[in-house]
């Protein structure tokens, strides 16, 4: 059985296959952990919608002056109950977000900012989860919260139920009993997450409504609309938005976790910074990449001149270094993959952020080691056509 030249080449020295493995492996972390970043400030930023059904809640009305989610602009509820006496509008779920004036203190530590959710709980549907609509109603019967369990460990909340229960809680002042816990995630504007029940949201936050109560304003109005046609939905989205072109905005709440994303992706100098470090991680693996290969071309310069003077043509040089790139690729891809995973595990687990190693990116940063392989095996090989085999021998 035939060893292929390139695999011998790339093998001939277990240090220097190791090294080379080593080089782009590191190139390939490096890229992983830049995407990874940037999509964690871009998906944690929606993260809220996870926990709602998006089948059920193909809706979303927000106040038109939200220019993102995060900041707080309000519509009026009685526009969302409008939006409900509409044809083609099954029911509607209110949710209220407080984020700048919420502060929790846990027994024993420094009171901190805490992002607060509240949702109404008539219609369990809505939820992507029956469990955690079923947690909540039980919470709310004992006028409690839930909290995150991605919260951040400075809040000092206990890392099971029973332990929570046990703990004095104070959300702005009041006492809060914390009966259980949920899954949503930190971002880079929220270290933690309280969940509880639109009615016990506004006892809390009295002060929502300058001119009323509290629940007469809302945050994100979810509506579940009878079709499931795109067409049809943004017909009905532009109907309920004609209610009150001025005050609200009304989309498919794909279209708005979509439009949420771009804004955190093009609009945010943060977006751009991972942007750069990810180009940046392909530029500086491409110089090892091409280091590696250039001497490995002139290592082997004499036997490959040799080949050469035979009459081995281009064509057999080119498919022979795009060989020696894949096997390259392979090599340090493998290695930098599992390293990632691991890195991305801790990260979530220490930090709360959504690290999601989904497999389009997987196979964005696999393409992106063919090509920086490729690029640099293509340079390298240049020495090899302006070299005379005769002044070799």
């Amino acid at each position: 059985m035939r060893t292929p030249l390139a695999w011998h080449n790339l093998t001939s020295s277990f240090a220097k296959c190791a090294l080379a493995a080593t080089g782009v492996g590191f190139a390939v972390v490096l890229m992983f952990m830049q995407i990874g970043f940037r999509n964690a400030l871009i998906d944690n930023n929606v993260q809220i919608f996870s926990l709602f059904d998006t089948r059920v809640a193909n809706l979303t009305m927000l106040s038109r002056a939200r220019y993102n989610i995060s900041t707080e602009q309000r519509f009026e509820r009685n526009l969302l109950e409008q939006a409900a006496a509409l044809p083609g509008v099954q029911q509607v779920c209110v949710v209220s977000v407080e984020r700048g004036t919420a502060q929790v203190q846990v027994a024993g530590h420094t009171p901190r900012p805490i992002r607060v959710i509240g949702v109404e709980l008539h219609a369990p549907h809505f939820f992507a989860d029956p469990n955690l609509f079923q947690d909540l109603q039980t919470a709310d019967a004992q006028q409690a919260a839930l909290v995150d369990t991605r919260s951040k460990p400075g809040f000092g909340f206990a890392g099971a139920p029973t332990g929570l229960k046990k703990q004095a809680i104070e959300l702005n002042g009041k006492s809060l009993p914390v009966t259980g816990q949920f899954q949503l995630g930190t971002d880079f504007g929220n270290d933690g997450t309280l969940l509880l029940s639109e009615r016990l949201h506004a006892d809390y936050f009295p002060w929502r409504n300058a001119s009323g109560h509290p629940s007469d304003v809302v945050d994100i109005g979810l509506i579940q609309a009878s079709s499931q046609n795109t067409e049809e939905l943004d017909l009905l989205a532009a109907r309920i938005a004609a209610l009150a072109p001025r005050q609200i905005d009304v989309a498919r709440t794909d279209t708005f976790i979509v439009r949420e994303k771009n804004f955190w992706a093009s609009n945010t100098p943060i977006g751009k910074i991972f942007l750069i470090g990810t180009i940046m991680g392909l530029v500086v693996g491409a110089i090892i990449c091409y280091q590696i290969q250039f001497t490995d071309i002139s290592d082997h310069m004499p036997e490959l001149a040799t080949l050469k003077a035979m009459g081995y043509g281009p064509a057999y040089f080119w498919s022979l270094v795009l060989c020696q790139s894949f096997y390259l690729a392979c090599l340090g891809f493998i290695p930098g993959l599992v390293v990632s995973l691991g890195l991305y595990h801790l990260l979530a687990t220490s930090s709360g952020l959504v690290m999601a190693m989904t497999w389009d990116r997987i196979l964005l940063v696999w393409i992106l080691t063919m090509v920086m392989c490729v690029a640099s095996g293509i340079l390298a090989i240049r020495k090899l056509f302006h070299t005379d085999p005769a002044s070799l021998f």
